[in-house]
């Protein structure tokens, strides 16, 4: 049986290998819609994970750029059941970015760095201490992009307003230590002391949130509401809130972004569809011979469908390796910029050859129950 499914194949190479193509180009599209969806799934995982065990308090009102009074971190920490509470002031590295994606600047005190980035290694120098003015900790991804290590400076830049001017502040600051990969939105961060930030960027005594850090048996859930009633004009997120609302959002983009890369697979799916209805239509006498010969319907079912099953799996390993070299070629290049888009996983390729596979066995089976269901002395009289 199986060397009639090759037989068959080496008879149509080039229908076969358009049908191939078609859904090797669906695949090649859900592997590199698909790691890039896998990779902000990562970060935003990793990202939670550093600060799982913290609840965030923010602004009640207003719009992007609203901050709080570090005064506030002080009414949060006396809040029952806080056990510690500090600000970060986040500003762009590129004041031209306004905020959305790219490297930020953020600022913390030196003291509370360790709780922030938790077992997070250097791969060298020191993290900050007191006293470390125009000093700066480097995420991974910023350092490969300016191809800074300890001892070189970083050049940061702020914008303010002065009588409708708009007026560049630019000072250097000197990299003290380099953080390694964390897959996390600390990777594009430029750390720097929290009152260098407020007076760099013209803060005054402003923070862009707060972290209340519970103390170890407390509920978060019910430390998050006790914050809301104990501290006026502030909205906090628990751990698990933080982490449903990011999830909804990543949701709704894995959606859009699986959804544009499977139809496509679909579309291709047709095309294993069309051969296979021409592929029964030329082989009504061969089946009907193999009828007559005692070949049951099973075994007609059987090959047809195996046929496009094959051509589904093919067609997803080439796929599967196109879009994995496009991906890895891409990520060479962002990486020299200080970014990764793309991710790969285990789960992605084995859903895709999943994808691939089902796509062609749900294609063949119209046409492989044509060609079961033929009268052997129909078949054999079919011109």
């Amino acid at each position: 049986m199986f060397d009639l499914i090759i037989r068959n194949f080496s008879q149509r190479k080039l229908r076969t290998g358009l049908t191939v193509f078609g859904i090797a180009l669906g695949i090649f599209a859900v592997i590199v819609m698909g790691g890039m969806s896998e990779h902000f799934n990562m970060t935003f995982e990793r990202s939670i994970s550093l600060t799982a065990d913290k609840i965030r308090v923010l602004p009640e009102v207003g719009l992007f750029g609203a901050s709080l009074n570090e005064s506030i971190a002080g009414e949060v920490k006396r809040v029952p059941g806080v056990s510690d509470a500090y600000g970060m002031l986040q500003s762009p590295l590129d004041p031209e970015s306004l905020g959305f994606g790219g490297n930020m600047v953020i600022g913390l005190q030196p003291e509370k760095l360790g709780s922030v980035l938790m077992d997070t290694k250097l791969t060298g120098g020191r993290l900050l201490v007191p006293g470390d003015n125009y000093r700066a900790v480097l995420g991974s991804s910023v350092a490969r992009e300016f191809n800074l290590r300890t001892g070189d400076e970083i050049e940061i830049r702020s914008k303010k307003l002065d009588r409708a001017r708009s007026i560049t502040n630019i000072r250097n600051f000197t990299v003290v230590g380099i953080m390694e990969y964390t897959g996390s939105f600390f990777d594009g961060g430029v750390i720097i002391p929290l009152d260098t930030s407020q007076k760099f960027y013209n803060r005054g005594d402003t923070v862009s949130f707060v972290l209340a850090v519970p103390e170890p048996d407390a509920d978060t859930e019910e430390l998050a509401k006790r914050i809301e009633l104990n501290v006026e004009k502030v909205k906090t997120f628990s751990p698990s809130e933080l982490r449903k609302q990011i999830e909804q959002s990543l949701i709704i983009f894995t959606l859009i972004t699986v959804s544009a890369a499977a139809l496509a697979a679909i579309i291709g799916s047709l095309s294993v569809m069309n051969t296979m209805l021409m592929s029964v239509s030329e082989r009504t006498k061969e089946f009907g011979l193999m009828k007559a010969l005692g070949a049951d319907t099973r075994d007609i079912l059987f090959m047809t469908m195996s046929e496009a099953a094959l051509m589904g799996i093919l067609g997803g390993i080439i796929g599967i390796a196109g879009g994995g070299t496009l991906v890895y070629f891409l990520n060479e290049y962002l990486a020299a910029r200080g970014t990764v888009l793309f991710a790969i996983t285990p789960r992605l390729i084995v859903i895709s050859l999943v994808f691939a596979t089902g796509l062609g066995v749900i294609s063949g089976t119209y046409p492989a129950y044509r060609a079961a269901k033929m009268s052997p002395m129909e078949a054999l009289r079919y011109e």
